[in-house]
């Protein structure tokens, strides 16, 4: 009785007194390409990749703005995280900012990892203990890199398809549809040749814009190239050919096209 006593009294002395360290927060399970939350010292354990933990480690430095005060800049707040795969860790520091940049994300092993908010926010003379954090993250699959046009080579894309541009551009070409295919059918005489109107998304220096470029007939409207930033790019043909009472699947829609400067 003594011993249960003496043991209880220990204990409280520990928790009330002597500032006992908080035990280590119990791991999470996170899936991919889905936003989850971790608090300082957890651990995220990817339910859909055996072995692939996330652990956030600490905000190495908080400069974030203040709420409701005015600012010159920003601010961030430095994402300390420890990234294991198959058995192989890396400790990296990710810089959140507001608004969020490219900063705040990093590849590891086939997955990219990004840091999409950090909490409490700052307050004025207010100060955030380290075992205060909480992070927003998600974690992805990192796609493939892009195929790269060559300036002044013919190259071809299907629809939902995106090719990159050169590095002087730095650009990305997507095939999002097409919109109307009033081609004359093979075998079919028609008064008019007809034209593809084909939808592309151009995106470059961050900026994207949508433009219908058309192949065929431009008799009646349409174009067939744009400006896209110091270069041209033009739609030379699509493919398959129209056949009468065969609709073409969009999936099924190759558009060939050229870079120039």
């Amino acid at each position: 009785m003594k011993n249960l006593l003496f043991s209880a009294l220990a204990l409280m002395a520990c928790l009330f007194s002597l500032g006992c360290p908080k035990p280590a927060p119990v791991p999470v399970k996170f899936s991919v390409d889905r936003p989850f939350a971790l608090q300082v010292g957890q651990t995220g354990e990817c339910a859909d990749v055996l072995g692939f933990n996330i652990k956030f480690e600490k905000v190495a430095a908080d400069s974030r703005c203040p709420l409701g005060v005015e600012c010159i800049t920003a601010g961030k707040a430095d994402v300390v995280l420890t990234l294991t795969k198959a058995g192989v860790s890396q400790t990296v520091t990710l810089p959140f900012t507001l608004p969020n940049g490219t900063s705040n994300v990093t590849d590891f092993k086939g997955h990219t990892v990004r840091v999409m908010g950090v909490s409490p926010m700052n307050v004025k003379d207010k100060e955030i203990k380290p075992e205060e954090y909480n992070i927003l993250m998600s974690a992805m699959v990192t796609p493939p890199p892009l195929p790269q046009v060559k300036i002044g080579e013919d190259f071809s894309i299907g629809v939902g398809e995106s090719i990159a541009t050169s590095d002087d551009l730095s650009g990305i070409i997507r095939f999002d549809s097409v919109v109307g295919d009033s081609r004359c059918p093979e075998g079919v005489k028609c008064i008019w040749a007809g034209r593809a109107d084909c939808v592309f998304s151009l995106t470059n220096g961050g900026q994207t814009q949508k433009v219908t470029l058309a192949t065929g007939d431009l008799g009646q409207g349409g174009k067939g190239e744009v400006q896209f930033g110091t270069h041209t790019l033009k739609i030379k043909a699509i493919a398959p050919p129209k056949k009468q009472g065969s609709p073409i699947p969009q999936n099924e829609y190759k558009a060939t096209l050229v870079l120039t400067q």
